[in-house]
């Protein structure tokens, strides 16, 4: 087996959201709590010490962070024009997008005088 294989690394970015492992309430940085009330924006780490998970009760330590994989090696995310910061789903989107865009551009054609 190549010796490289193990220094391979994946990109991985933080989402801003935090599930909670005892019920699943997830935290969302973006919307903020307006039951607690927290504002939209205010990262997980800067909550109030005495802020609970609204569905169960859990203390902050009960969530966990959630991230996304990027496809692709985390060394080789400043080359190109932003493609390598595409999740799969986006990159499949993009491709397969577009080759619908370019067949229906190729079938108009057929429908000028």
């Amino acid at each position: 087996m190549d010796p490289r294989r193990f220094e391979e690394k994946f990109a991985v970015l933080k989402s801003g959201v935090h599930e909670c492992r005892s019920c699943g309430y997830r935290y969302d940085q973006a919307a903020g709590d307006p039951s607690y009330p927290v504002p939209p924006g205010l990262p997980f780490a800067q909550l109030p010490d005495d802020w609970r998970c609204p569905t169960c009760g859990a203390a902050q330590s009960f969530f966990e962070s959630k991230s996304v994989e990027i496809v692709g090696f985390a060394q080789n995310q400043q080359f190109g024009l932003g493609g390598n910061s595409l999740t799969s789903g986006q990159k499949g989107l993009l491709i397969y997008g577009s080759l619908l865009i370019g067949f229906l551009f190729f079938i108009s054609g057929y429908f000028l005088q």
